[in-house]
């Protein structure tokens, strides 16, 4: 499956219970939690982009736009949902423990997804000389790591939970 498949894949299976927003311009880059830092456009990520924007009640939570990911820079946002979402991943940088987030440098991690309700809540974390970012992905079942997009989305479809059960933190193993 490539990422154009698994991206249709996805939009058939939750085109009923929500529609994503047209695509935005996204000529900067990815924004990061740095105010003003972009990361260059990922393949995977280019065609995510191209083709739609943000999409409420997606996959984690609401998949953000580039508009609504550059909201973290702010210190007051009028609209209350993106609001709750800011609010929340927020509370989990400074109070999650071993949050990406708060692991990270702040040039090295995007919000890709979060939810104004729950903790739910998708990073991109940029590593160097990688072209693809990892996902880091929060729920009620923990947290897991996905290598790029495609590799996440396809877990998605396939109802695979197994990346929530490695352990990838050297002190967790016993």
């Amino acid at each position: 499956m490539n990422i154009e498949e698994a991206l249709n894949e996805i939009l058939e299976e939750l085109v009923g219970d929500s529609t994503p927003k047209p695509s935005v311009p996204f000529s900067k880059g990815i924004p990061t939690l740095k105010k003003n830092f972009y990361r260059s456009l990922s393949p995977m990520l280019k065609s995510r982009f191209e083709k739609f924007g943000g999409w409420e009640e997606s996959t984690h939570g609401d998949w953000l736009d580039i508009t609504e990911m550059e909201s973290f820079w702010e210190s007051h946002i009028a609209d209350e949902r993106l609001s709750g979402i800011v609010t929340n991943v927020n509370s989990s940088i400074n109070n999650w423990q071993n949050d990406a987030g708060s692991i990270f440098n702040d040039k090295r991690i995007s919000v890709f997804a979060g939810s104004k309700y729950t903790y739910e809540r998708i990073y991109l974390v940029w590593f160097d000389c990688i072209e693809e970012p990892e996902l880091w992905v929060y729920d009620t079942n923990g947290e897991a790591r996905y290598k790029d997009l495609l590799s996440y989305l396809e877990s998605y479809i396939n109802d695979d939970l197994t990346a929530f059960n490695k352990k990838w933190k050297l002190g967790e193993y016993h």
